[in-house]
């Protein structure tokens, strides 16, 4: 997956320079952490919380604070595939924000 993200970075960056915009391309690329990506890969997957945290020493409230901001942006994902009328987008993002939420990181908060 990391390696999927550097490479739709550096597509991103190449077309932002064909627009004549300003931009370094490796640093644009590099500035992708993917310190987040094989969690929330393995999230998605099925791994429980506890093991997820084993794995990494990223703080809980980072990660789940993290899996939250990435549903907001599937849900305004797939907002925006029905106002352009991708189906197709809509359908990926919906199926991707239902691996994502699940378990006690999107469990109601006893303090709101």
């Amino acid at each position: 997956p990391i390696e999927q993200l550097k490479q739709c970075a550096r597509r991103i960056a190449t077309v932002v320079q064909e627009a004549k915009l300003p931009v370094n391309v490796d640093e644009y690329v590099n500035r992708f952490s993917p310190a987040m990506v094989d969690l929330v890969f393995d999230w998605c997957g099925g791994t429980k919380f506890s093991q997820l945290m084993e794995g990494t020493d990223q703080y809980e409230g980072s990660v789940i604070r993290a899996l939250h901001r990435l549903e907001e942006l599937l849900r305004q994902l797939v907002d925006a595939a029905k106002v352009v009328g991708n189906a197709e987008l809509e359908a990926s993002c919906e199926d991707a924000r239902k691996m994502l939420i699940r378990d006690v990181v999107f469990a109601q908060s006893l303090y709101t």
